[in-house]
C-alpha cells in the first residue's frame, strides 16, 4: 500500500495543485461566457447596422428633397422682393404724381380766397 501524502509538505502542495485546477476552470467558465457576451454583441452591432443604414439613406433623400424646396421658396422670396420694389416704386411715382398737382390745386384756392377776400373788403394785408 502506497501512502500518497506522507508529510504536510505534501497536503500543501495536494491542495495548492487542487487550488490552481478550480482556478483553471473557474477561469475556463469565464472566457467562455465572455465569448457568447462578444457573440451577442457582435449580432447586436449587426443588426443595428442593417438597420441605420437604410434610415441614414432615407434621411439623406430627404434633405435633399427639403433642400430642393428651400431652393425654390428662396426664388420665389426673391421675385416677391423684386415685385415689392416695383410696387413701391410704382407708389412713389403715383403719390407725386398726384400730390402735387393736388398741392397746387389747394395752393391756388388759397390764392383765390386770398385775392377774392381783398377785392370784396378792399383792405390790403401786408
Amino acid at each position: 500500500m502506497a501512502i500518497l501524502a506522507t508529510g504536510a509538505g505534501d497536503v500543501a502542495l495536494i491542495v495548492l495543485a487542487a487550488f490552481w485546477g478550480l482556478l483553471v476552470l473557474f477561469l475556463c467558465y469565464v472566457l467562455v461566457k465572455t465569448v457568447a457576451v462578444i457573440a451577442s454583441t457582435q449580432m447586436l452591432i449587426d443588426g443595428i447596422r442593417q438597420e441605420t443604414v437604410p434610415l441614414l439613406s432615407e434621411g439623406k433623400g430627404s434633405v435633399e428633397r427639403a433642400n430642393r424646396e428651400l431652393d425654390r421658396v428662396d426664388g420665389m422670396l426673391e421675385s416677391a422682393g423684386e415685385i415689392v420694389g416695383r410696387v413701391e416704386k410704382l407708389s412713389g411715382l403715383i403719390e407725386h404724381a398726384a400730390s402735387s398737382p393736388l398741392i397746387k390745386l389747394i395752393s391756388f384756392g388759397a390764392g383765390l380766397r386770398k385775392a377774392a377776400s381783398r377785392f370784396a373788403g378792399g383792405k390790403s394785408k401786408k
